[in-house]
């Protein structure tokens, strides 16, 4: 495992991280990802070993900008703009996956979006681009918010761990359903939606 200031990240080259697990700080909890694109099911590979996760619960997708969305996802009604707009925050989105994304993060019709409000994990998204991501703990057990614990548990699991720390809610996201015609709240976290 690598400790590493999200400032020193920035100044390694990106196929440094090509599957290879990040951890770090996101507005909620501590994640653990790897980089959408080249060996990223080598990544993914590690973190359902490291989370003793079922291979048919499908990992969430970080992004930093809307526009990450263009062309990859369905967008079927004017409020899923609205429920957009609450980003970056601890909202997630499951929409209905255009043809041409994130195959190799999952082989659903859906994936769960999300932009975090941190700094340290928007720098982070900055510089790689989208991140497969969960939270980091075993699959049914509460995730794990401290750094010397993260350490102690699975410092064999990660390659890289990112040092800075940012606030955390310690709630996981709101996740929310729009891939059908009725939007459906899956989880109610800080932010409360009504649909």
């Amino acid at each position: 495992m690598i400790k590493i200031s999200v400032d020193e990240l920035v100044k390694l080259p990106k196929d440094s991280f090509f599957g290879k697990t990040i951890c770090f700080t996101t507005d909620t909890v501590w994640g653990i990802g790897c980089v959408v694109g080249c060996k990223v099911k080598e990544g993914i590979q590690k973190i359902y070993f490291l989370k003793q996760r079922s291979l048919d619960k499908p990992l969430a997708v970080l992004i930093s900008d809307i526009n990450d969305l263009k062309n990859h996802v369905e967008i079927t009604s004017d409020y899923i703009y609205d429920l957009m707009k609450l980003w970056p925050g601890a909202i997630t989105l499951i929409f209905k996956k255009s043809d041409n994304f994130y195959d190799d993060v999952t082989n659903t019709k859906t994936i769960g979006i999300r932009i975090p409000n941190s700094f340290v994990a928007l720098k982070i998204l900055d510089y790689l681009g989208p991140i497969a991501t969960t939270s980091i703990n075993i699959s049914g057990q509460e995730s794990i918010n401290d750094i010397t614990e993260i350490e102690e548990k699975f410092s064999d699991y990660i390659d890289y761990l990112v040092t800075d720390l940012h606030e955390l809610s310690s709630v996981s996201s709101t996740v929310v359903d729009v891939s059908q015609s009725e939007i459906k709240i899956l989880r109610q976290g800080d932010i409360k939606i009504n649909v």
